[in-house]
């Protein structure tokens, strides 16, 4: 696994969250998207688990110690929003989406804002290490 994996991820992950931004932009109709955002939540938990239990641990053991901080920094700061994540999946079925669209839409955006701040900040980390390591990306040996 490499670098540029994480990077087409967080690149998979922001056409997903565009797609499900354009089908709640009319607050006024609900629409159906059950199954695009149960393909978010997959792909997302998904890579979230990769980025815990590979890529964190594997950037940790790196000799640079500014690095070690942020990574262990970046890797704290994401549980609450895998969490919170979880928890709008759950509270959001498909009769209480239809009842409360409105809200549900403001919840979705909010959600995704987060999303995406956190994959903006990811990305920014991967460049660094791109740079760092020259032109060729470093390869993240699998943890144990």
């Amino acid at each position: 696994m490499n670098i540029e994996l994480l990077q087409s991820q967080h690149d998979a992950l922001r056409l997903l969250a565009e797609r499900v931004l354009l089908a709640i932009a009319d607050e006024g109709s609900p629409r159906p998207l059950g199954a695009l955002r149960w393909q978010f939540a997959r792909e997302l938990m998904a890579h979230l688990a990769l980025e815990d239990h590979i890529f964190y641990p594997s950037m940790k053991r790196r000799a640079d110690d500014s690095l070690r901080e942020t990574v262990a920094q970046l890797q704290v700061e994401v549980a609450p929003l895998a969490q919170s994540f979880s928890q709008y999946m759950a509270q959001w079925n498909d009769d209480r989406i239809a009842r409360d669209w409105r809200s549900f839409c403001q919840e979705t955006r909010d959600m995704i804002e987060a999303i995406m701040r956190r994959i903006d900040k990811e990305n920014r980390l991967l460049k660094a290490l791109t740079i760092e390591t020259g032109s060729k990306a470093p390869q993240i040996r699998r943890a144990g």
